[in-house]
């Protein structure tokens, strides 16, 4: 067999020249596509966001809160005479029910000082099913936003930054998020947690999806604190920038 194939000479000498004799108006149009592809890419990632967060825990409690009152009967010669029952509306000053003691002949009221519906629940726990409960639920028009986060990423936390929650017992899926704003911060670390308080966009518990949030006495959820909202671009080359 002889070292060299005449017919691969012939072949490699004609690629040789195909390639050697490409257009140089298509590799001038190669790469001027691949310099517009770079710009444009810069370009877009200058308008897409990539924020960093941090992850809170969020604890929303309306102003007003509800009172109780335990019925507890300790021995066979108390009585308790009721004077409210569930759904009635009281206000302050109105008489809850009257301890009656047999032994003694001395009665004692109960009278509430605040204002709201009555709620009356029986057992205090699964061993306890015998005591009651008397609920004074008021009306609230107003809430206070806690937030709570660990000590990585807290440095970078300020008034003014954006919050977005979700409330566990509405889920974002059908609800969407209520939007806010980090309105104070406490110095003082809570249980080795970082706290701050948050104040809504809106008057009312309105989500992204214009869906008002009923207030009750206590909502939990979690959060997001949106620390800053550099761009793609930013992020690449904001060192070499600064």
């Amino acid at each position: 067999m002889p070292e060299n194939d005449p017919l691969l000479e012939v072949r490699s000498n004609e690629m040789e020249e195909i390639v050697g004799n490409v257009p140089a108006w298509i590799i001038q149009w190669g790469i001027t596509v691949l310099f517009a592809v770079g710009i444009l890419g810069l370009f877009i990632s200058n308008f897409i966001s990539y924020p960093d967060t941090l992850v809170a825990k969020v604890l929303i409690q309306a102003t007003e809160q509800p009172g109780k009152v335990t019925v507890r009967r300790d021995d066979a010669s108390q009585e308790f005479k009721f004077l409210v029952k569930e759904g009635d509306q009281v206000v302050p000053g109105d008489t809850l029910l009257i301890h009656l003691d047999k032994n003694t002949g001395k009665s004692i009221a109960t009278i509430t000082p605040m204002a709201g519906k009555i709620y009356i629940s029986k057992g205090i726990d699964e061993k306890n099913t015998l005591d009651q409960l008397i609920w004074v639920v008021p009306k609230s028009s107003k809430v206070e936003i806690k937030i709570k986060y660990d000590n990585k990423g807290a440095g970078d936390v300020r008034v003014g930054q954006a919050v977005k929650i979700e409330l566990t017992d509405f889920p974002s899926s059908e609800y969407g998020f209520l939007e806010g704003h980090v309105s104070s911060i406490l110095p003082i670390q809570m249980d080795g947690e970082h706290q701050a308080y948050v104040k809504l966009n809106s008057t009312k518990i309105i989500t992204s999806e214009n869906k008002e949030i009923p207030i009750v006495p206590v909502m939990e959820g979690s959060g997001e604190i949106l620390l800053n909202d550099r761009s793609i671009f930013q992020r690449i080359f904001g060192s070499i920038f600064h």
